[in-house]
């Protein structure tokens, strides 16, 4: 059985500008507050406790003495991170089913097509990335680097790892901007997927994805803005979590080097509680980014039918 949500929204197909988007998102957010929560909120308090659990997990690190701790903290890392996609995929279809109205295991089937997806292309980047990196020779670079700042060879080799580094970041600061401008239009067509019912993957984010491109300009004054703002945000909500973490690792780092805890048995809880409050709050306002999303799929379409509509006439 579907369960049902009755929220106000401004009409999707309407053709909007820049602020009209980002307005329609925030709105969607806040005028169904009360409906949103009661629909969600189970699933964002999962999402943070499971998150919660993670941080402490990744702060508390330990250095393996043999083969045997390795193995175990290689299990343990696979569980936590198992643990986190799945929460991560629950709570993104409990938040899509405000948009399609489609039941929660429908949606589960479709966002975890969708994390493949985003997997997946997250690892050809990365693999295109340490290519290049090798091919300009970075890495040789930096071993140079290295070798230089321990004071080998120092006149002779400093000029040429300074030159080298230089070229390596330039190279892969054009292979992140080239990412942005290829990952935006995705911003049009997963929306798109998520929405229409009978739509299909890859037909649908490659297929349509030429007219994503052609409102690039659009998506990206959007998420620059939509950035900005949650940006401000989350650095405030943020921040005691980002400190209670920092002070963990250093006093983690300390351990590793021979010396002796210098925090109270009960901070880890405290780290614990921290981000568990602060994740619960995060997802909440992360709702926006899915809202301002749909708004954006609504324009483009709404722009793409105008342009039809007038060809024909």
């Amino acid at each position: 059985m579907i369960e049902l949500i009755e929220l106000k929204k401004e009409e999707l197909m309407k053709n909007r500008g820049y602020t009209a988007t980002l307005s329609a998102g925030y709105h969607m957010l806040a005028d169904n507050f009360k409906a949103i929560f009661r629909h969600i909120w189970a699933y964002a308090l999962v999402f943070a406790l499971v998150m919660g659990a993670w941080t402490v997990f990744e702060t508390n690190f330990e250095n393996p003495e043999n083969l045997e701790m390795t193995a175990m903290m290689g299990v343990k890392l696979l569980v936590a991170v198992i643990a986190v996609i799945v929460v991560a995929i629950a709570f993104s279809a409990r938040a899509t089913m405000l948009l399609n109205e489609q039941s929660m295991r429908w949606n589960v089937g479709r966002v975890t097509k969708l994390l493949g997806f985003s997997i997946l292309l997250s690892i050809i980047l990365s693999l295109v990335i340490l290519a290049l990196v090798f091919y300009t020779g970075g890495a040789e670079s930096a071993a140079t680097a290295a070798a230089a700042a321990e004071g080998a060879e120092i006149e002779a080799m400093q000029p040429n790892a300074a030159i080298g580094l230089v070229q390596m970041f330039f190279v892969v600061g054009v292979v992140i901007i080239l990412a942005l401008i290829f990952y935006l239009p995705f911003l049009y067509t997963v929306p798109k997927y998520l929405v229409e019912t009978e739509s299909k993957l890859f037909p649908t984010l490659f297929g349509k994805y030429g007219r994503g491109l052609r409102h690039w300009g659009y998506i990206f004054v959007c998420m620059l803005l939509l950035s900005l703002c949650i940006g401000v945000c989350s650095i405030i909500l943020m921040l005691p979590m980002y400190v209670v973490q920092m002070v963990q690792r250093l006093n983690q780092v300390g351990m590793l080097g021979g010396d002796e805890s210098g925090l109270p048995s009960w901070f880890g809880w405290l780290n614990f509680g921290v981000s568990t409050v602060t994740y619960f709050v995060y997802s909440f306002i992360s709702l926006i980014e899915l809202f301002v999303c749909y708004y954006i799929y609504g324009s483009i379409e709404t722009r793409h039918r105008e342009k039809q509509l007038i060809k024909t006439e």
